[in-house]
């Protein structure tokens, strides 16, 4: 520990200049918009790669704190496991050494760039291709759901916030069988719209709002969040439910990019179905 103090007394100059360089490219690149500029050029790697090493320093200074929210996170998916598994009846499958087949993977990631204060805001997270991330997989925390991967480098991808006017994920209340689109109507970062109840559907103040699970981007029954307001919309037969999300996106840092091990064959289905209507 004194050696660290001696090196930092001795270089603080230089660690201070460092420090407000890493401050400064991080505030200029923080107010671009994501979709109008290409994210694969050397100048945005260049500045990925420094926002990283800033949340490398944070994250020692506080590794005590970080260990217990990464202890908490894996409880939480230990806990979720049966969920992650899809039962296969053993009376009509021929099984060869289990009874269940994994259906979503987990791979973790930390948020080293992000906005919320836009109509449309992204954050860019320490893990890519390399790591098997692809475009439009789900993104979660330990709260619940925060986005869809929108763009993805070999070690770095660009995720649509859940804060984005065109999110379009489909939810629903509890367990009941109607479905809306969560949406962003750019007024509170804690909120979000859940659009397309009809009004004769009751809807409860408290009341769950999770993935439907539709598209295999997220398992279904994912957490998004709370009803919080309830209004009837002018003029159509509709609610306009204001949901409170579980997971405060301005303090958003650690991750989990949500890989459905049967993504591919879901999508050549509905394509098949498509092309029938």
């Amino acid at each position: 520990m004194l050696k660290f103090i001696a090196f930092f007394r001795r270089f603080r100059v230089f660690l201070v200049f460092l420090f407000f360089q890493v401050v400064a490219l991080s505030s200029y690149f923080s107010v671009m918009s994501f979709p109008r500029t290409k994210f694969f050029n050397s100048s945005s790697a260049i500045v990925a790669t420094l926002l990283s090493w800033e949340r490398d320093v944070v994250k020692y200074l506080y590794l005590d704190e970080a260990n217990r929210k990464l202890q908490a996170e894996n409880a939480l998916l230990e806990k979720r496991i049966q969920d992650n598994f899809i039962s296969i009846d053993s009376s009509t499958a021929k099984i060869n050494d289990t009874l269940n087949k994994l259906s979503f993977e987990h791979i973790p990631a930390t948020v080293i760039n992000s906005s919320h204060d836009y109509a449309n805001n992204y954050f860019t997270i320490d893990a890519g291709s390399e790591k098997g991330i692809q475009k439009k997989m789900g993104v979660v925390s330990s709260d619940g759901i925060v986005g869809i991967v929108y763009d993805v480098s070999k070690s770095f991808a660009i995720v649509k916030s859940i804060l984005t006017k065109d999110i379009n994920i489909s939810a629903s209340i509890d367990d009941s069988y109607a479905h809306g689109l969560i949406k962003f109507d750019a007024k509170d970062p804690r909120n979000v719209m859940l659009t397309g109840f009809s009004n004769d559907i009751e809807v409860e103040i408290g009341s769950k709002v999770m993935a439907r699970g539709s598209g295999g981007y997220f398992p279904q029954g994912e957490p998004i969040g709370l009803v919080k307001k309830v209004e009837p919309v002018e003029g159509k037969p509709m609610w306009d439910i204001t949901v409170e999300l579980h997971q405060d996106m301005r303090k958003l840092r650690y991750v989990y990019v949500i890989k459905n091990i049967h993504q591919l064959e879901l999508n050549n289905l509905e394509k098949d179905i498509e092309q029938l209507q």
